[in-house]
């Protein structure tokens, strides 16, 4: 597909700043939403920005709430479903980040795979390395929550307000706390 047709694939509302770099790859099997249930008037900016090299591709209708950012650096591929981002959240991808289907996704929430800054011993090996991040369908993650690299949280899980989450996270589990860790099981969420 041309890329003026993958953008006009992109819904924007208010104040919308999207940076795509010529060697980025845009593919939409849908529409995007950006900006999306802004207050009247407002001046709420919201961010997309692809670098070198970058992947977006958008599987369904995924809305990104006003003042949420996106960005997804160089080399890195961010696959995203029917779900949705709330106001304030960011996803910073660097590696690989994969959001399912029917995904609730709050407020000021932040989706990381990498550090950003490379931590090295005295060999020069990188003792922090990028990891992917898993989001599979039906997840509801909490207000606040911080989702870092190397997870993957199952079917139908619930991440609550403000847990850290390092470590997978086992299908209809719910978790809290910084590190997070299950606190109920077999749970559903409506």
């Amino acid at each position: 597909m041309e890329r003026i047709n993958e953008i006009k694939q992109i819904e924007r509302y208010g104040n919308t700043v999207i940076e795509i770099a010529e060697s980025a790859q845009i593919s939409i099997e849908g529409k995007l939403y950006l900006g999306y249930n802004l207050n009247h008037n407002s001046v709420a900016e919201t961010y997309l920005k692809l670098h070198d090299r970058a992947k977006l591709c958008v599987n369904g209708k995924f809305k990104a709430f006003y003042q949420s950012s996106i960005e997804v650096f160089e080399d890195g591929k961010l696959e995203v479903g029917n779900s949705y981002i709330n106001c304030g959240t960011v996803i910073s991808c660097g590696n690989y980040i994969k959001i399912g289907d029917g995904c609730a996704i709050a407020r000021n929430v932040a989706i990381y795979d990498s550090d950003f800054h490379k931590i090295v011993d005295e060999d020069g090996q990188c003792l922090n390395p990028s990891l992917p991040v898993y989001i599979s369908n039906h997840v509801w993650i909490g207000i606040g929550a911080i989702i870092l690299k190397g997870v993957v949280i199952g079917e139908g899980a619930i991440i609550a307000a403000g847990a850290v989450v390092t470590k997978n996270v086992p299908s209809k589990c719910m978790v809290a706390g910084n590190p997070a860790r299950v606190i109920k099981q077999k749970v559903h969420w409506r």
